[in-house]
């Protein structure tokens, strides 16, 4: 049975390899995964288990901001292997993820999808997300030119 739940500091070499597939070999070490999964308070990790074995993650960050009277549940990342998509995995991982926002006060929820990601975007608004005017900007240190 497919059960969702929080990331244990024992499922980092499992999220290593599906965090490679999802965002290429070496993004990031077992080692920092490790870490992150017992250090970071900010990031709430959810996986999706098929018995013993991790088959998708999920990650959230909280946001705060003295500029708004509520605060942010942020989805940033969301994998599931290809065998086990159309079959309800990421929904359960969604909702269970949003469920940990709620048992931190946090019942606003916003996430990024590729422009281009048609069948994300339409996964989404199944689960009630509507898409905003905003556009994402970023800045990398190898992007600055001194």
């Amino acid at each position: 049975m497919i059960a969702a739940r929080l990331a244990r500091i024992s499922d980092a070499s499992q999220l290593q390899q599906l965090n490679d597939l999802f965002n290429g070999e070496g993004c990031n070490t077992f080692a920092a995964i490790e870490e992150s999964l017992k250090n970071n308070i900010q990031e709430i990790v959810c996986v999706a288990a098929d018995n013993d074995r991790l088959i998708g993650f999920c990650c959230g960050q909280i946001f705060k901001s003295m500029c708004y009277d509520v605060n942010y549940g942020e989805i940033t990342e969301l994998f599931v292997l290809g065998a086990y998509r159309r079959k309800r995995v990421a929904s359960k991982l969604i909702l269970f993820i949003e469920e940990e926002f709620r048992k931190q006060g946090i019942n606003h929820f916003q996430l990024f999808t590729g422009k281009t990601n048609e069948s994300a975007q339409a996964f989404y608004r199944t689960l009630g997300y509507k898409e905003t005017s905003e556009t994402m900007f970023r800045k990398r240190p190898s992007m600055l030119k001194l």
